[in-house]
């Protein structure tokens, strides 16, 4: 996909579904088809299919104008430059049913925000047969994900998708954490937990420093059920800023997760706009989704049972 393309694409999509997703210029989308890898890092096994998913209350989100458009267009890159994925991108909760959702390897949540598991008046209309009012339908929505992971799918999620579906308690125990806040939105640095991990590879074994939105997690988060990637550098970031809750200075900004037979890849970055042109991150970014379609394996043992 080129530059011009992908622009096009997010408009269409936009005329369609949320009339502020055309808010990616063709000058980003050069920048964001420069930084795309050339190749994956790992042949995939069979063809696979990724289902990007945009939140469906966009006009809602913080992120609509300058995040979402910019990493739909550098997810689309990721997969359909290198061969690594064929992606398929919406905002219909239809998705989600049973017998739509096992057509894709994994699902990525494009910093869906919102309760987006919970069926509109407009979802309704047309799936009066699957239950009859809003709370059956999204029973049976919230069974499918779970049961799609648990059986084998792959999930990625960045930013603020982990500010979706709040009322759900069992979702942020899929994904890992629950949010509370970010004290930062400034250049931080960033300790790799894990150098060697094949996730990290990206990396070269060097810590870095990036500026962006960066959240602090509470429960369901534990070392004890995640494998760290890489967190905040406390010595090389700064700690006067307001809002800091967590006390122990555990601050993790990306993991690897298991759950049943499935997989689950959970990064924080992914705010600025100048994030999706940067190289490192979406060479990351490929990694996770291929972790998480099942074509580069990672240990997902949680970091407190490490030996």
């Amino acid at each position: 996909m080129n530059a011009r393309l992908c622009v096009v694409l997010i408009l269409i999509v936009s005329l369609s579904v949320t009339a502020s997703r055309g808010q990616l210029t063709e000058q980003q989308a050069k920048r964001i088809e420069a930084a795309v890898p050339q190749k994956a890092r790992a042949v995939p096994q069979k063809p696979r299919r990724v289902l990007i998913w945009n939140t469906p209350f966009m006009e809602q989100s913080p992120h609509k104008g300058y995040s979402i458009p910019q990493g739909e267009c550098a997810m689309r890159m990721l997969g359909e430059k290198t061969g690594a994925f064929e992606p398929v991108v919406s905002d219909d909760i239809a998705m989600y049913l049973p017998e739509n959702i096992k057509r894709f390897d994994a699902i990525l949540l494009n910093n869906s925000s919102g309760n987006w598991i919970r069926p509109t008046e407009t979802d309704m209309a047309r799936l009066t047969e699957h239950g009859s009012d809003a709370d059956e339908v999204e029973r049976l929505l919230r069974k499918s994900l779970l049961d799609y992971v648990a059986n084998g799918g792959g999930l990625v999620a960045y930013h603020h998708a982990i500010g979706g579906n709040t009322h759900w308690l069992e979702f942020q125990e899929l994904i890992g954490a629950g949010y509370w806040g970010h004290p930062w939105n400034e250049e931080i640095g960033i300790k790799l937990d894990e150098p060697n991990h094949p996730l990290m590879a990206t990396f070269g074994g060097k810590d870095f420093r990036l500026a962006d939105e960066i959240f602090q997690f509470n429960d369901p988060y534990s070392r004890q059920r995640v494998r760290v990637l890489m967190s905040l550098d406390t010595a090389k970031s700064n700690m006067t800023v307001p809002w800091i809750h967590r006390k122990d200075g555990d601050f993790a900004l990306a993991w690897v997760k298991s759950h049943g037979k499935g997989r689950v890849f959970y990064c924080a970055i992914g705010h600025r706009t100048e994030i999706w042109w940067h190289p490192q991150i979406l060479s990351f970014y490929l990694d996770g989704i291929q972790f998480a379609t099942g074509d580069l394996p990672a240990d997902t043992t949680p970091s407190a049972k490490v030996k």
